[in-house]
């Protein structure tokens, strides 16, 4: 997984020369809290739109069947197409509206259990970027809101698990913009 990382801080790393000032590299710190880390690199498409890319990786312990100490692990994907508003600022600045694609998949084992989980999401989210810290860049706050339909594959010792449907969506990350 630390070479997904690599990889994934590389090509962001190289996408960030195609536009200076307009870039924000940011992690979600709700994710931290259940056992996933997300990293995320928006940029500047042009002065009212910007597109976001995310990748997860996931390791928490979890209940497989009727066993208590399995292990879940797991990595996810995200995108999205920020269309911004506001007329006081260029994008990744102020109001956004922006649909959105995920992907995600877990695998969860024990001594005697198994199974997988994935699924696939469409959906939308608005919300507000602030950048502080005066001029174009400094340190990022994005806060969204919005409704994603899932659809869930599982296999093994949870199969009967079923998410499909359509479910609330709330966002926050922080980072840095440049």
């Amino acid at each position: 997984m630390k070479k997904v990382f690599l990889v994934a801080v590389l090509v962001f790393a190289g996408m960030s020369n195609i536009k200076a000032q307009e870039n924000v590299i940011k992690v979600n710190p709700l994710g931290l809290l259940f056992g996933s880390a997300q990293l995320g690199y928006e940029t500047a498409l042009n002065e009212k739109s910007a597109v976001e890319l995310s990748l997860a990786y996931s390791s928490v312990k979890a209940t497989v069947g009727s066993d208590s100490d399995a292990k879940a692990t797991g990595f996810g994907a995200e995108g999205k197409y920020k269309f911004y508003f506001s007329s006081n600022y260029d994008a990744v600045r102020g109001w956004y509206a922006a649909p959105v694609a995920t992907y995600a998949s877990t695998k969860a084992s024990s001594d005697d259990s198994e199974g997988k989980l994935s699924y696939f999401g469409v959906g939308a989210v608005a919300g507000y970027q602030w950048v502080f810290g005066g001029g174009d860049s400094g340190f990022a706050l994005d806060l969204n809101l919005g409704a994603q339909y899932i659809s869930a594959n599982t296999s093994g010792d949870i199969s009967g698990v079923t998410i499909d449907g359509i479910l609330p969506r709330l966002g926050l990350s922080l980072g840095y913009a440049w």
